[in-house]
């Protein structure tokens, strides 16, 4: 039998479970291997975003602040740094950027080059994650939401390491950075680009090797699109790149990527799939409920963020831990950090201000900029409640499951490639087909019916394409492949476990 909700999602914002609640759940969801999750009978609580302002005095002087608190539990948000439509290096009016990205809320993001003339140059100077990926490199005080559904700020560094195997031969390299131009001089530029850039890589003297799905598809010195289903490495035509690194490139090879962190305090090194999304700007201003304002560390030497007041903007979290965004009339570091310690925020950082400085709310624009913007951070409310998937231990950082009609949705992709299973799509013929172990699985998006080992099954809901990736519910491939699954009803995460013998 399939596992139902017992009401279906209507509040802005769902309570907690309870204990039984969590414990109930979880027998059901381990006895019947069935979809997940089912909604608890929850009571109407305070919306899960919210904004406020208020004018609040310190040192003689009084502040404007305007804010906006996010409940970061809440499974219909998800949190993320968006940029200008056209890509990365162009700007867009601010209230635009919010509705083309359907945010709820959002403020300005990391600092760019607003005064470049060329309005397709203005590059950001911070980095971006978004669903575990670089969006966009740097070395910065960073605020990151984990997908614990927690959020810090830490100074890191991003990096990416690339491994290409070419007949059984495998070579790695790590790009300079990601999404980043450094103009025609430098010809030793090594760069990822992905579709967040733009449509396509035209930049003079380089190489673009252009991959598809995980191999190499085009190795050109002629411009080039960036495909949707991959990237481009751009590599400049130095005698250095031409000697050492070309060499190893080659129509056809595979390739792979590892995205991680380094904290630049600690050393500690993290897999990007721990960060769900990150904006990078800075100074620090507070840390555990104490102001901590360091320049040197942080990198500024600018009087416009060391000495002068100037209209700010801020983002961290309170004491009960929700996400916090928000705008101050003119102030300096010290002053906004003494400010933000009365509006109960314990930990706090500062992202680009000035004319760039904005803040938006349920489809109005509270704090407008003087200025067009190259990226923003932003709180989109989604029209299902999004479901975590760990498979076998790893994250799949780059789906999330959702609710059809009180059925656990997935994405067969983000589970099919962590347990190795051998699959392939036929666009003529528009059909999935999968081999894991000693199961045959063959199905048809909008169809009920799926194929295992020749013989016919139903589903209770046909598997349907969203975003271009194919999604069917939980119950079949749980009953299909063998696995089991867990449910963590904080996290509205499934975990998925299969057996590493299947294969």
């Amino acid at each position: 039998m399939m596992l139902r909700m017992l009401h279906k999602f209507k509040v802005r914002r769902q309570a907690p479970a309870n204990k039984m609640t969590g414990i109930w759940l979880l027998c059901c969801i381990l006895g019947l291997a069935s979809g997940v999750p089912a909604a608890h009978a929850a009571a109407q609580t305070a919306p899960s975003v919210q904004q406020q302002s208020k004018t609040i005095s310190y040192n003689g002087q009084a502040y404007t602040v305007k804010w906006i608190t996010v409940d970061l539990e809440d499974p219909f948000l998800r949190i993320k740094p968006v940029t200008a439509k056209a890509g990365i290096g162009h700007v867009e009016a601010f209230d635009s950027m919010m509705k083309n990205n359907q945010a709820v809320a959002g403020v300005n993001g990391a600092f760019f080059d607003a005064y470049v003339s060329d309005d397709s140059a203005r590059y950001p100077n911070g980095l971006m994650i978004n669903s575990g990926n670089i969006v966009h490199s740097g070395v910065n005080q960073a605020f990151s939401v984990l997908p614990d559904k927690t959020a810090i700020i830490q100074q890191i560094k991003t990096a990416l390491k690339v491994r290409v195997d070419h007949n059984g031969s495998v070579y790695t390299f790590e790009p300079w950075a990601v999404n980043k131009y450094y103009g025609a001089a430098q010809t030793d530029q090594v760069v990822w680009y992905t579709r967040e850039f733009g449509q396509k890589i035209d930049f003079p003297n380089t190489t673009k090797i252009v991959i598809r799905d995980g191999f190499i598809t085009a190795i050109t010195q002629s411009a080039v699109s960036i495909p949707e289903d991959g990237q481009v490495c751009m590599v400049g035509n130095s005698s250095n790149n031409s000697t050492h690194l070309l060499p190893h490139l080659h129509v056809g090879d595979k390739v792979t990527f590892e995205p991680s962190l380094l904290n630049t305090a600690t050393n500690a090194v993290t897999k990007l799939p721990q960060i769900d999304a990150a904006v990078g700007a800075g100074p620090l201003l507070l840390k555990n409920g104490v102001v901590d304002i360091d320049y040197k560390r942080d990198g500024f030497t600018d009087a416009k963020i060391v000495t002068n007041a100037n209209a700010r903007s801020f983002i961290g979290v309170d004491k009960t831990k929700r996400l916090v965004m928000g705008t101050m009339s003119a102030a300096t570091m010290n002053n906004m950090a003494q400010v933000l310690l009365k509006l109960g925020l314990t930990d706090a950082m500062n992202l680009d201000g000035g004319a760039s400085s904005a803040l938006y709310y349920n489809g109005t624009v509270l704090t407008k900029p003087g200025r067009l913007l190259s990226n923003a951070f932003i709180v989109e409310r989604m029209s299902q409640a999004q479901i975590q998937l760990v498979v076998n231990g790893s994250l799949v950082n780059e789906f999330r499951g959702y609710l059809l009609s009180e059925t656990t949705m997935v994405p067969f992709r983000g589970i099919l490639e962590r347990i190795g299973a051998d699959f392939k799509w036929d666009g003529a013929a528009r059909t999935l087909s999968l081999k894991y172990g000693n199961q045959a699985l063959l199905l048809r998006p909008d169809s009920k019916v799926l194929e295992v080992n020749g013989e016919t099954k139903m589903l209770d809901i046909a598997p349907t394409i969203k975003d271009g990736h194919i999604y069917l519910p939980l119950r079949a491939v749980i009953e299909t492949l063998g696995g089991q699954v867990s449910w963590d009803a904080r996290l509205y995460r499934a975990s998925l476990t299969f057996p590493s013998s299947a294969n």
